[in-house]
């Protein structure tokens, strides 16, 4: 699952964050990147927006590769340990 997040990271950063369960972390990477991008449209405040972009592009890659991911809310609802029944 984290590998996923990343790859899904790399392409709408902030996304892949709210999948291993940093949910305000992954709304601010969003909210920041789509601030960058979107400054990085116009002509002299693309200085702020590139920087910007990239490096919360970047951070969001770092916060999921540094994540615990088999500790969040979200895969332990996915992966439920299963009972095992008992043989008479």
């Amino acid at each position: 699952m984290k590998i996923l997040a990343i790859i899904i990271n790399i392409f709408f950063p902030g996304i892949g964050t709210m999948i291993v369960g940093k949910i305000g972390t992954g709304i601010a990477q969003l909210i920041l990147y789509i601030i960058g991008f979107g400054l990085s449209a116009t002509g002299v405040l693309a200085i702020v927006g590139i920087p910007l972009a990239i490096g919360v592009w970047i951070w969001s890659l770092v916060s999921v590769a540094k994540s615990d991911a088999e500790n969040t809310v979200v895969i332990r609802e996915v992966v439920r340990e299963v009972p095992s029944e008992s043989k008479n």
